[in-house]
């Protein structure tokens, strides 16, 4: 995106701080109908890295 000077904040959010969200929803159709299987739990989620670039 390319800013031109003429938005403001509510047009041009990449001008405050944001944040990276790293989610992992897991269940479908099956859940909601039959519950939460609980001899998978717990579970772990495991993120090795995360890589940002910046231009």
């Amino acid at each position: 995106f390319d800013n031109d000077g003429a938005g403001n904040k509510e047009t041009w959010p990449f001008n405050v701080p944001f944040y990276l969200k790293l989610n992992l929803a897991w269940g479908g159709d099956w859940g909601g109908a039959q519950g939460v299987d609980e001899s998978k739990l717990p579970a772990t989620y495991e993120i090795d890295y995360v890589r940002v670039y910046q231009k």
